[in-house]
């Protein structure tokens, strides 16, 4: 007799940047769900469920300063607060 079982997976994305809350710097977690994500900062028990075409939409807002950003040369920590020629 053969049967199937109903599996569910939990996919979660924690990301290596950290964000700063109530004082404590956190990584963020994102759990997809097939509908939506569901992000939330480590260790915290606050969620914010997003849809995935709302976090396609804020990622092309946000496009153009996002290469912007890495177009930027990485600067030693000696050097920062000190302007690079051009």
């Amino acid at each position: 007799m053969a049967y199937l079982i109903k599996r569910r997976a939990q996919i979660l994305y924690i990301s290596a940047s950290l964000v700063k809350d109530k004082g404590k710097r956190r990584k963020i977690v994102i759990e997809s769900r097939p509908e939506y994500a569901v992000i939330t900062l480590q260790g915290l028990k606050e969620e914010y469920p997003i849809s995935w075409e709302h976090l396609f939409e804020a990622a092309r807002r946000h496009h153009a300063a996002n290469l912007r950003a890495e177009a930027e040369p990485i600067r030693p920590a000696s050097a920062r607060g000190k302007r690079l020629p051009r």
